[in-house]
């Protein structure tokens, strides 16, 4: 009997780990999808270049202080 409750508790640990890597992901798509959508509106800007790169870096660095501090 009790290996049964270990084998619930591992398949309801397994799926929630599932939804919140399926909802990272989904969340981390919608944001880069954001960014591209936000970029192909800006081309006719004269720093475009330089802003894209800037604010692509600032992407970056943020997400990996969001995994540092998730960690």
């Amino acid at each position: 009997m009790l290996d049964i409750i270990y084998i619930v508790g591992l398949v309801l640990v397994a799926c929630i780990a599932w939804v919140v890597w399926i909802e990272r992901k989904s969340k981390l798509a919608l944001e880069k999808d954001a960014l591209d959508q936000d970029w192909r509106e800006m081309p006719n800007d004269p720093q475009y270049a330089e802003r894209r790169h800037f604010e692509e870096r600032k992407r970056i660095v943020d997400q990996a202080r969001a995994d540092a501090a998730g960690r």
